[in-house]
């Protein structure tokens, strides 16, 4: 069943390809969405380690990794083509285990946004994924190597389009103290859960963060919004030809689609329509 799904998307994404050939190529900085990395469970947000290693080479072929703040300072955001953040979401265990030695090795520096109730407890918000979380240990460990940032994704991993402001606000509030006692630092960065926006989460999230990450392909430019800054989300059935096509032009088609059927709100006056 695995192999007809995937066979399904991949036709699909085919697709979408020849769609994408009508939409302008990417400019700007390029923020790639990863979620697992090499526990073969199946998901369409996981990668195959060796699939992970290859993307990383061919970057590293084609530009260069920086930090988040790096890519948004300066004049990185006009011209900067070449230029790629890698994020991960939510905290899974295999980020440390499989993930993080390749970016040691390389010297590639990553954001991780962190749901903390994830890591308290040791348990997923898709319970029957057979995901498992990383330990606040390991992502210590990961912080020291100088390479990682952290992030806030909210404490529980919530969709925040659902909750009223004092609600959100525990989510923020509880989720970077956390942060803060386990690892003794502010986190500065927001990724929604699933990316899912909403104007009143949005009021709070800019009280409290630099930047904020969102559901959605486009460039990013001098006149780019830091609090809803597009990311292109790498999937399973991407390999590597849909990958290097979501890089130079994103898929958009594709991206259009799926905002519709999950009913994700783009903000008004975004980079992000279509």
């Amino acid at each position: 069943m695995r192999s007809v799904g995937r066979s399904v998307k991949v036709a699909a994404k085919s697709v979408f390809a020849v769609a994408d050939a009508f939409f302008p190529a990417l400019t700007g900085p390029r923020i790639l969405l990863y979620h697992q990395v090499g526990t073969d469970l199946g998901h369409e947000m996981e990668v195959s380690l060796e699939t992970f290693r290859v993307q990383l080479q061919w970057i590293e072929h084609v530009g260069q990794f920086v930090h988040l703040e790096t890519a948004l300072s300066d004049g990185r955001l006009s011209q900067r083509d070449e230029t790629f953040v890698l994020t991960f979401d939510d905290g899974y265990h295999d980020v440390f285990q499989f993930a993080f030695p390749l970016l040691v090795e390389r010297m590639l520096p990553f954001t991780l946004y962190l749901n903390t109730k994830f890591l308290e407890t040791g348990v997923s918000h898709r319970p029957e994924s057979g995901t498992k979380p990383l330990t606040w240990s390991q992502v210590r460990t990961m912080m020291d190597s100088g390479l990682m940032t952290v992030g806030a994704h909210t404490h529980s991993h919530v969709d925040v389009r659902s909750l009223e402001s004092d609600a959100i606000t525990r989510e923020l509030e509880v989720c970077n103290q956390l942060i803060q006692e386990r690892l003794g630092v502010a986190p500065r960065h927001f990724a929604y859960p699933w990316g899912y926006w909403s104007a009143s989460a949005e009021a709070l999230v800019r009280e409290r963060y630099e930047t904020a990450a969102l559901a959605a392909v486009s460039s990013i430019g001098v006149d780019t919004d830091p609090y809803r800054l597009p990311r292109i989300p790498i999937q399973r059935s991407d390999g590597m030809a849909f990958f290097k096509r979501k890089i130079q032009s994103g898929l958009r088609a594709e991206e259009w689609l799926r905002q519709r059927l999950k009913g994700y709100e783009v903000p008004p006056n975004s980079a992000s329509t279509y």
